[in-house]
């Protein structure tokens, strides 16, 4: 329980926070990165990183030292015996880490196995890889494995039958450098959007663009690089593009604020999952929206977990639920 005379900020940073919310967190991305392998990467394997490929060893090397991407050192062929050994043991630490299985070294091995993968063929890169690769960063530095792991199971084993009855608890901080990372991405994105015209030394290019004018959809719907349909086969007017290009932009911009405040906050994320199963749906951004949506699960309050396994929450472990973001 924390001391009463704290400020808010110290129980935003402090107070002890459901440990679910960064399990569940864990969990699904996991699970968005292991369909990611098997259903995007491992049908392509041997074009993705083989000899004959579009990445074969050395292209990208000159890219990758200055970049100082020290992955290099360690996984830099196109053997595809060897490169298929390192991704099916990808895999299975995919997995173990899924299930909380030894979830502290497996987070570190996966998040050292994805950067290799990543730097070995920086060309695949879209977006996802990044909110990925910050994903497994974060998700180190907590115990994310405290709740719905097999390290879980085994520390009741351990404890007695009593122990299961206590909700698990972890400090919030991992939580909410999580939060504010999303918070991040968003508030970026929407500002890059904004003002990608913006001329220090023309002060009328701060509201000029296509976001301004509401066309970017048409245009990105337009795009054969991007769209997974042809306009042809999915006309949208533009009074229908406009009104979504607006809202999208507007909502990422405003995003920080929106989940900070607790009446607006279920909304937000509502909209942040139909935002991202409509990006998925028509344009080619690789898993980005899955790899995104899974960091939402840092938001899923204690009463949640409490209705879902049909338990009760006592006026002590009141404390463990959504009074703070």
């Amino acid at each position: 329980m924390s001391d009463p005379s704290w400020s808010w900020w110290q129980r935003f940073w402090h107070e002890p926070v459901r440990a679910e919310r960064l399990a569940i967190t864990r969990i699904l991305l996991a699970f968005a990165l292991l369909t990611d392998q098997l259903l995007q990467y491992w049908p392509h394997f041997a074009v993705f990183y083989g000899p004959e490929g579009v990445a074969p060893a050395g292209v990208h090397d000159q890219w990758l030292l200055d970049n100082w991407r020290w992955t290099i050192l360690f996984f830099n062929t196109d053997d595809l015996t060897i490169v298929a050994v390192a991704f099916w043991l990808r895999v299975a630490v995919t997995i173990a880490f899924l299930l909380g299985w030894h979830t502290r070294v497996m987070n570190v091995l996966l998040w050292f196995l994805t950067l290799c993968f990543v730097n070995r063929n920086p060309a695949l890169r879209n977006g996802a890889e990044d909110v990925l690769m910050a994903g497994l960063f974060l998700l180190m530095l907590g115990p994310s494995g405290r709740a719905f792991s097999l390290d879980r199971r085994r520390w009741l084993k351990k404890q007695g039958p009593a122990a299961a009855l206590v909700p698990p608890a972890i400090p919030a901080w991992p939580v909410r450098l999580v939060q504010i990372q999303v918070c991040i991405i968003y508030l970026t994105t929407g500002l890059a959007k904004l003002f990608r015209n913006f001329d220090g030394d023309d002060w009328s290019t701060w509201f000029s663009g296509t976001w301004w004018e509401g066309t970017s959809l048409h245009y990105v719907m337009n795009d054969t690089t991007m769209s997974r349909w042809s306009y042809a086969q999915l006309p949208l007017p533009l009074w229908m593009t406009a009104p979504l290009t607006y809202a999208s932009v507007w909502w990422e911009t405003l995003f920080p604020a929106l989940v900070l405040c607790r009446w607006t906050r279920k909304w937000a994320l509502w909209f942040g999952v139909l935002f991202h199963l409509g990006i998925y749906c028509t344009i080619e951004v690789g898993w980005f929206s899955f790899y995104t949506l899974s960091l939402y699960g840092v938001w899923i309050p204690g009463e949640f977990w409490d209705r879902f396994f049909r338990r009760s929450t006592s006026p002590a472990d009141a404390h463990f639920g959504n009074k703070t973001p």
